[in-house]
């Protein structure tokens, strides 16, 4: 039954508005079961652009890389695709998390050392390619078997089952015997892991000389390939002793592998094998490139449409290698990217009715009711505001709104509130303080070089000027633009030219600004106008947005007054270093694009390499006091950060839902951190393992972080741009 306005919610109606906003909360790759543990994704889903066109793409027989920060859903965009295509009988997917098998075939380093240290044999790059193959392979072909098996029981293949018959228990069979040579014999023998030793010394000998053969291609390339002879002696009286080295390692052509695969699969008339790659720009670059190279453009080039990848990346950290950009598709739900194709107020009405569709299918569901029942009696007959600033509040990213909507369930619905413009600024800042303003503050202790983490501070340096500059602009008095608007101006927005989006395109991944749009300035220059972070702008006392009613604030984000490129030029002249690494020469940031011309070589010395560093100058004093002993991997650092933030204690798959990665992971790595004494793990009344953020690391890494001023400002704080 639909209701009225003037209702109040009952305490039904707030329980289910909590599940919804713990559903979206939760908006990645895991299923949400209903009672009777069946998926309800067919229900909950909902497309961001109009005749579920995001969904159509993905299941079109074409490779695609779905681009999108956190939470933009692009794992439940996957899950949604993998239902649809189960209706068809004739293609069959995989899931695959790829961090999670990077992360399965790594080696201990010392003994991949060794290993390439043994005359002849792989070296550590190749043999990680080997084990990233196995476990690559292996994962598909397990994924694949599920699917299968749950195809079964479906109607759609009772004709299959009726062409295949008995012999689906032999299909089984052959597809575990096709996942066991990921491990056991049908391995080939080359040179790689096992040593053997003798000594050769002069006496009589009596030998036999068991000799074999075995030849491995690497990669795509036929003509790499490694050839061994196995030696075995007998000695006899003599004292005459080889010493010598035998590796083997065992591996198998991946091309030969899914030519069988493929055979298999023809036997229960499956044409298309879709294989959803998740977590893809969760691999350090290195990582990245090795998968492409060696497992995506490999098989997406000559698997004979067989294969199509369907690939989760975030905007900015993708590497295609030699699959051609041309022949596949490509899908961002970003915002700008996907609203943004007509004028700006187009854009905004898009993303709030996406923002308000999300809300209505999850309120509608799981309590049959609707938002504008929880929405205080003030806005009853015009709800729009409330739409416009949940969608500032979250730039229409469903985890974002997830979260917001649970803090203000938290706050107001508890307590028998209701949802208001204040309580939408409250739960955001809330957000903002907890999930998102602690990434610098976990970076601190991030395991790298200390180089490395004074590049990522830069940043919040730059961040700090932006957000001065916005504050500073609430009483520009020189401006008329600002000094015609009655009360305090907003200022959240600002522009600069599109050349120097890269400056910006880590804080944007992380949620402190949202490009917005792309235009043309008063001067007209091509411009990207960007967004602060709303709950950012609550806990600076920023007014968010524009001012309405006049024709021309259509234009005002892209007044001069807010033109930060001068900002931006500032911050690569105070914060960034280029120099050789030969001669030590240094080079203006203007000179960059003259030494990319050349390879980045030296024009000095002209042997060395120029290489670009940014170095935090206001909070180099804060990173060196931190012991190199409480550094830790990143996704360490984001469990603590998991479990320091949130009051309950936590099962792996809700911190990988947060993190973006496998429940298996955050075991294996809670584990480490339990021996470290920063976490605990415990078991609940239901027998389920649960972790809890240990006093210790609350000491250590949850503290506020407290960073002096520096002595003199920066060339650009507080001037007034024009």
């Amino acid at each position: 039954m639909a209701d009225s306005a003037p209702l109040r919610p009952s305490k039904e109606h707030i329980e289910a508005f909590r599940e919804a906003a713990q559903s979206l909360k939760l908006y990645r790759r895991a299923d949400i079961p209903d009672a009777k543990g069946e998926s309800l994704i067919e229900e909950l889903y909902v497309d961001p652009l109009p005749n579920d066109h995001v969904l159509n793409t993905m299941v079109k027989p074409n490779t695609t890389f779905i681009i999108g920060r956190k939470g933009t859903g692009k794992s439940t965009v996957f899950l949604r695709a993998q239902h649809e295509l189960r209706q068809s009988s004739d293609v069959v997917s995989a899931y695959i998390d790829i961090k999670t098998v990077y992360e399965s075939s790594q080696v201990d380093p010392q003994l991949l050392a060794k290993a390439a240290a043994i005359e002849g044999s792989l070296s550590p790059s190749e043999i990680g390619q080997l084990l990233l193959y196995r476990h690559f392979l292996s994962t598909l072909v397990r994924d694949i078997r599920k699917e299968i098996e749950k195809r079964i029981k479906t109607s759609i293949w009772t004709k299959v089952k009726r062409k295949v018959g008995g012999s689906l228990s032999d299909l089984f069979a052959e597809m575990d015997h096709l996942l066991a040579r990921a491990h056991d014999d049908h391995f080939m023998s080359v040179l790689g892991t096992f040593q053997k030793q003798a000594r050769d010394r002069n006496h009589e000998e009596e030998a036999g000389r068991d000799g074999a053969a075995g030849e491995v291609k690497l990669g795509t390339d036929p003509s790499v390939k490694l050839s061994l002879e196995s030696s075995v002696t007998f000695t006899t009286t003599s004292e005459r002793e080889r010493e010598y080295a035998e590796v083997l390692m065992r591996i198998f052509d991946i091309r030969q592998y899914i030519t069988e695969l493929r055979a298999l699969l023809e036997k229960v008339e499956i044409k298309h094998l879709y294989v959803f790659v998740d977590d893809f720009s969760e691999l350090p670059p290195e990582a990245m490139q090795i998968v492409v190279d060696s497992i995506l453009s490999p098989l997406n080039n000559w698997s004979d449409e067989l294969v199509k990848f369907k690939v989760a990346a975030y905007p900015g950290r993708v590497y295609y290698g030699q699959i051609d950009k041309t022949k596949i598709d490509e899908v961002n739900l970003d915002l700008y990217s996907l609203y943004g194709t007509a004028d700006l107020a187009s854009m905004e009405d898009k993303a709030i009715d996406f923002t308000r569709r999300l809300i209505e299918r999850r309120l509608r569901y799981f309590g049959d009711t609707r938002a504008r029942r929880f929405f205080s009696q003030e806005y009853s007959k015009s709800q729009e505001e409330i739409w416009r600033q949940l969608f500032y509040a979250t730039m229409a990213n469903p985890r974002n709104l997830g979260y917001v909507l649970y803090f203000i369930y938290e706050a107001e619905l508890l307590y028998g509130g209701r949802i208001t413009l204040r309580s939408i600024g409250d739960a955001a800042r809330r957000y903002y303080e907890e999930k998102i303003e602690a990434y610098f503050n976990m970076k601190r202790f991030l395991h790298e070089t200390f180089e490395e983490r004074s590049s990522i501070f830069s940043l919040k340096d730059l961040l700090d000027e932006c957000v001065e500059r916005a504050r500073a602009l609430r009483s520009h008095q020189r401006s008329s633009v600002i000094r015609d608007l009655e009360g305090r101006p907003p200022t959240s927005h600002f522009h600069v030219v599109t050349a120097l989006d890269s400056l910006l395109a880590t804080l944007e991944l992380n949620f402190f600004l949202t490009k917005y749009f792309v235009m043309k300035d008063r001067d007209g220059r091509q411009v990207t106008v960007f967004a602060l972070n709303y709950g950012l702008c609550q806990k600076e006392t920023i007014i968010f947005g524009r001012p309405g009613g006049k024709r021309e604030h259509r234009l005002y984000f892209v007044e001069r007054i807010f033109d930060y490129t001068p900002i931006l030029q500032a911050y690569l002249r105070t914060n960034q270093e280029i120099a050789c690494d030969n001669c030590n020469a240094t080079f203006e940031p203007e000179q960059l694009p003259a030494l990319q011309l050349f390879g980045m070589q030296c024009p000095n010395c002209k042997a060395g390499a120029c290489s670009v560093t940014n170095l935090s100058r206001k909070y180099e004093a804060t990173l060196r006091e931190v012991s190199d002993t409480a550094l830790l991997p990143q996704v360490e650092l984001g469990i603590l950060h998991t479990l320091g933030t949130e009051a309950d204690p936590q099962f792996a798959v809700e911190i990988a839902g947060e993190l973006d990665c496998s429940y298996q992971l955050i075991g294996k790595r809670a584990r480490a951190l339990a021996e470290r004494d920063l976490v605990h793990r415990d078991t609940n009344e239901g027998g389920r393992r649960v972790f809890t953020i240990t006093d210790r690391a609350r000491s250590i890494y949850m503290d506020e972080m407290v960073v002096e001023e520096p002595s003199t400002p920066s060339p650009d704080r507080g001037r007034d741009v024009e």
